[in-house]
């Protein structure tokens, strides 16, 4: 699997797992509570993951900072 797509799939289960997290939260009398920091590991795990395998922006050469070149000046700007 190649590292953007990992990213998206580690971001997407991540996402599943956060809803989950909520819907225990939102049940005081649910039972899965007792698995709720397995819940909240897994989910910051996948997270993590999913940023470290991300296409990250490049520092652009005009300005030096994240995102793409500015737009060319137009005639007589």
């Amino acid at each position: 699997m190649s590292a953007p797509a990992l990213a998206i799939t580690e971001e997407h289960r991540a996402e599943g797992l956060t809803s989950r997290i909520l819907a225990i939260l939102a049940d005081p009398a649910s039972p899965s509570r007792r698995s709720l920091p397995a819940y909240q590991l897994a989910a910051r795990l996948a997270f993590e993951t999913a940023a470290a395998h991300a296409d990250q922006p490049t520092a652009c050469d005009w300005c030096g900072q994240g995102g793409s070149d500015p737009i060319e000046p137009q005639d007589g700007e």
